[in-house]
């Protein structure tokens, strides 16, 4: 949709504001860098290696600041470019190639539009990027301006909520691309693959360094993540949900193990690294699935390395290749409630059909038979899952506890 017809000229200056605020937000966001190091990036720092597979790896290099001193260990205030670059997504390269094209400055993110024409002293480069802080505001004006044109355009559905833990700030962006990696590996196909991609960047890019403290913050969210799923499933057990699919027994071992260590107390660094590797307590949840994954990579099915007889190195579940016949797979009450909620909805679908001018998701007749098909098969998956799970019931952590 075109969101304008025409821009004045006095509209020129803010609305760069605006895209120079968009690409920061990406940058920053997507690949893992601090907030200092991305506004100290400079015209011509990304660059593209073609590798001999076809892959392209997209790099970006620009100084670090953090723990880097000199001979005699005095802080240097304008850092040190970075050893290694930043590897990267493609639309990090395009936020860099959009902040080339919209000013002159040697600087991706200068103090203001205009052409800088004096390189800065090495003393002064520091001083010269914009501090973080005066972000703030301007996150506050582009959140603003988007919403202000989505109400105008009718797109209520883009509209950005206030957040209830402030204001937006670039020093969030980092621990917020950590949590959307782990609690987010489903969702959305697109979103599910981007944020897959986004993960091996990041460790791809922090991996060989001594001081990876964002391969820290991944793991940490991980730890999170896994600990949460570990709750629930004790839980439901106490709920007295029952548990059916060939990892059940796992399920349950699993969730006793986990609330006898870890429940009722705030685990230390050493504890939080230990539940992160005990191969027994890998149990993985995806809101958009109906099943726990209890990850054993020598049975995921999900791997594709399995089929070539090669050391299995997932430490994740791909729910892009989920395969109901793994032999990881186990299921709670939670989820069959979560089916039939999914069931009614296609019910629904079906009986408000004569009433759509321009209906796509229904089993209407005069709907092409693919997309038909389609419905009657998820309808049938969702039933088949239910009445396996009704089978089994009975098997609960009082009743199977080994």
């Amino acid at each position: 949709m075109r969101w304008a017809n025409a821009i004045d000229f006095t509209e020129a200056q803010s609305l760069a504001g605006h895209l120079m605020t968009a690409a920061l937000l990406a940058i920053g966001y997507l690949s893992g860098m601090r907030p200092e190091e991305v506004l100290h990036l400079e015209r011509g720092c990304s660059s593209q290696e073609e590798r001999e597979d076809g892959t392209v790896r997209y790099r970006v290099t620009g100084r670090h600041f953090k723990g880097v001193t000199d001979e005699d260990g005095n802080t240097l205030p304008q850092g040190e470019i970075r050893p290694e670059p930043w590897t990267v997504i493609e639309l990090v390269d395009r936020a860099v190639k959009v902040l080339e094209q919209l000013h002159d400055d040697r600087l991706l993110f200068p103090r203001s539009l205009t052409v800088r024409t004096l390189e800065p002293s090495p003393a002064e480069i520091r001083a010269e990027g914009l501090n973080p802080n005066r972000f703030i505001a301007r996150i506050k004006s582009f959140i603003d301006w988007a919403n202000t044109t989505a109400t105008r355009l009718g797109r209520h559905h883009e509209l950005i909520p206030a957040d209830p833990h402030g204001p937006i700030t670039v020093r969030r962006l980092r621990r917020t691309v950590a949590w959307f990696i782990y609690r987010r590996p489903g969702g959305h196909i697109a979103l599910g693959l981007q944020y897959g991609h986004v993960g091996s960047s990041l460790a791809e890019s922090y991996g060989g360094r001594t001081k990876a403290d964002m391969l820290e913050i991944l793991d940490f969210e991980k730890t999170l993540a896994l600990a949460d799923a570990l709750a629930e499933a004790s839980d439901r057990l106490s709920a007295g949900e029952a548990v059916s699919g060939p990892a059940a027994d796992r399920y349950i071992a699993a969730a006793e193990e986990f609330t006898a260590r870890y429940a009722g107390g705030f685990a230390t660094k050493g504890q939080m690294k230990a539940l992160r590797n005990n191969p027994r307590l890998q149990i993985f949840e995806d809101p958009q699935a109906l099943l726990t994954c209890n990850l054993d990579p020598y049975k995921a099915l999900c791997d594709p390395a399995l089929a070539k007889d090669t050391r299995p190195s997932m430490r994740t579940p791909n729910w892009n290749r989920c395969n109901p016949a793994c032999a990881n797979i186990s299921r709670t009450d939670t989820h069959m409630h979560r089916a039939r909620e999914q069931l009614a909805q296609i019910d629904t679908d079906c009986t408000d059909c004569t009433d759509c001018t321009d209906c796509t998701d229904c089993t209407d007749p005069h709907l092409p038979h693919p997309i038909r098909r389609r419905l009657e098969l998820c309808r049938a998956s969702r039933e088949k899952i239910i009445q396996a799970h009704e089978a089994a019931a009975g098997r609960t952590a009082s009743k199977d506890s080994p």
